[in-house]
């Protein structure tokens, strides 16, 4: 199966993996979202598939297919993410079933769905990682931005020597006296699917890491202010001393910066 960068090459994957004719199929619809890879939503009269195709540079983004398989079957079987129908890192292409809208950025920032995104992230944060999925270490996850950059001959402000030693700093406080678990490292709202039961999407990020980095994600990118910050975490834990909160502020910082690193570093590829 070799995909194609369209939706011709979206309708055969689709037609193959259900097992129809393309005459069969309703509908192909580009989904909108997504930096990294291409994706059309097929509807027949039985199924309702997401199709996607990567278009990215997967070793610069720092993005491992095979170990995205192995997660998708574990959060899959957990009721956290899709029904995967055929899951080909080889060739770029990934399809599931479709699970439906995902949320708005308004529905991302309303007190009850904080406390759910909490609550998500305790059950996520509960599955045995599987075998063969990846260890997200940020000091690697930085030193790899920062070696791409520098073999682009890319200097941007935010490589000075002060915030490179700032960042690994905080990534080795985060790693101290803290358990490593699945995680989804990438969550915001067009991440979040919602018919009365959450589930996340788009995993190619996941991994096992850090759980404050995990929930970092929601906060930075929705902008949580501090009570909102404190309402996510309070869902998540009953652990709600100072020393806890601080490094929920550190993970916020450093997700923050690796977000504008990733930034660069697509944008330069």
């Amino acid at each position: 199966m070799t995909p194609a960068g369209n939706e011709a090459g979206a309708l055969d994957i689709a037609a193959r993996v259900l097992g129809i004719t393309a005459e069969a199929i309703l509908s192909c619809e580009p989904i909108k979202h997504g930096l990294t890879n291409e994706s059309w939503l097929v509807r027949t009269k039985r199924d309702d598939i997401v199709v996607r195709i990567s278009n990215a540079a997967e070793h610069d983004l720092q993005i491992d297919r095979q170990s995205e398989a192995a997660v998708l079957t574990a959060v899959g079987e957990a009721g956290i993410g899709p029904e995967v129908l055929l899951c080909d890192p080889a060739q770029r292409v990934l399809v599931t079933r479709y699970l439906g809208d995902t949320w708005t950025e308004a529905d991302a920032v309303q007190e009850e769905n904080i406390q759910r995104l909490g609550q998500l992230f305790r059950r996520l944060h509960r599955v045995p990682p599987p075998a063969g999925v990846r260890r997200v270490e940020l000091n690697d996850t930085l030193e790899g931005y920062f070696r791409t950059l520098q073999e682009r001959g890319v200097q941007p402000a935010l490589v000075t020597k002060s915030l490179r030693d700032r960042a690994l700093q905080v990534a080795l406080k985060l790693r101290e006296n803290s358990a490593a678990t699945l995680c989804h490292n990438d969550v915001h709202h067009l991440n979040v699917t919602d018919d009365g039961n959450l589930r996340l999407i788009d995993w190619e990020y996941a991994g096992v890491g850090q759980r404050l980095f995990d929930l970092a994600s929601v906060c930075v990118y929705h902008n949580y202010d501090k009570m909102q910050r404190e309402q996510l975490l309070s869902a998540y834990t009953s652990l709600t001393e100072l020393t806890t909160w601080h490094r929920l502020e550190l993970a916020c910082w450093l997700f923050d910066y690796v977000r504008d690193l990733w930034m660069a570093v697509r944008e330069g590829g």
